[in-house]
Formats: structure tokens, sequence, C-alpha cells
């Protein structure tokens, strides 16, 4: 049986151009996890709903422009996807994985996105002057590293998004000095979009 197409599948969650570069963007991941096992998923439907729209929940969190980070990108998720559906945000795409980085360099050229990879661990960034709006955060160990190099690299006003657990929020909510907001992924049962704001009192 022929699977549904990629435009199809976005239309309840994108139109225009957002739609098409999305479209585009899941023909690229379709094509190279097939050589290269960066995303996992059993049709087409899975792929747009476990992982574009869960990406796109993130949206509702950003403001009409800023500067990105996407730390341990891999496939380009969540960056890619919230990068195509807000377009007055740059974004900076953490991965140290070649084959991965070399994927998002070319996810980069081929939907003309105001991104750059960056081929390195949050660990290894050294540039204490760069500082975020957002920083986006999905599939990664919520270290306490983690979260102090966000802390030192958010700009006033900035915000962390972490794609979690029930569990990885309540275990976020023990950390001091942070303002906590949260919200359901649809295509997760125990799944949590955690917004995180630096605070000080």
């Amino acid at each position: 049986m022929a699977q549904p197409s990629f435009e199809s599948l976005l239309e309840p969650h994108l139109e225009g151009a957002a739609k098409a570069q999305m479209a585009a963007y899941a023909g690229l991941l379709e094509r190279w996890s097939a050589r290269h096992n960066l995303v996992r998923w059993r049709d087409r439907r899975e792929l747009v709903e476990r992982h574009l729209v869960e990406a796109l929940a993130g949206c509702s969190w950003l403001g009409e422009r800023g500067l990105l980070a996407d730390v341990g990108s891999g496939a380009g998720l969540p960056g890619v996807p919230l990068l195509i559906a807000s377009p007055g945000w740059r974004g900076e795409l953490m991965e140290p994985r070649q084959k991965r980085w070399a994927f998002l360099r070319l996810v980069i050229r081929e939907l003309g996105l105001q991104a750059v990879v960056r081929p390195w661990r949050f660990e290894d960034d050294k540039r204490p002057e760069v500082l975020f709006d957002a920083v986006t955060v999905r599939a990664l160990a919520l270290s306490a590293e983690l979260l102090t190099w966000t802390r030192a690299r958010l700009a006033p006003g900035g915000r962390a998004l972490l794609w979690t657990t029930h569990d990885g929020e309540q275990r976020l909510r023990e950390e001091a000095g942070w303002r906590v907001l949260s919200s359901p992924l649809s295509s997760l049962e125990h799944g949590r979009l955690v917004s995180l704001e630096p605070c000080f009192t």
C-alpha cells in the first residue's frame, strides 16, 4: 500500500512555504535514515506526528525572532522544525557526530534556513559572549552540567525548552533557580514539554 504524501500529513499543522519546507525535510530524513539510521519510525504518519509535530509544540513558547541553540541536534529535532515554522529565528545546531552534522548542513542548504551547524558538544562551546534567546534539548540527558551551561548562555528574557518525561519534569522542578512551566506532548503518553526560565529570587 502506498504511503500518504508528507504534504497531506502536514496539512493540519502547516501551510504555504512552511509546509513545503517541512515536507522536503521529511523527505531528506526518510532517505538518509534508510542508510544512516538517523531517526526511527514505523511509517510516514509516525515520522510526522511523533517527530515533526511534536517538535512544533515548542513554537508557542517562542517570540517573533531570536537566536536558538539546538543542543545535541542529531537529525535536527526539534531545531529544524522550529526554524521552519518560525522564520524570524536564526539557529545554531550543535551536533558532534559526523554523519549527523553532514546531514544537518545538507538540510540547511537545501531548505535555505538561517542556521549554522556547530560540530561540537555544548561543553566544548567556549564562547561566553554568544547568548541565546532559546535553548532546545530533546533526547539528551538532563545533567547538572547542561543546566549550568544553559543558564550561563541564555540572553535576558530567554528560556530553555526541554522535551522530556513526567519523571524528567519532576527532576527539573527540584532544581533551584528556575521557573518551570510545562505542557503535555500529544504523541507521547508520558511526554512533557518543559519551559525553564532563570529566576533570581
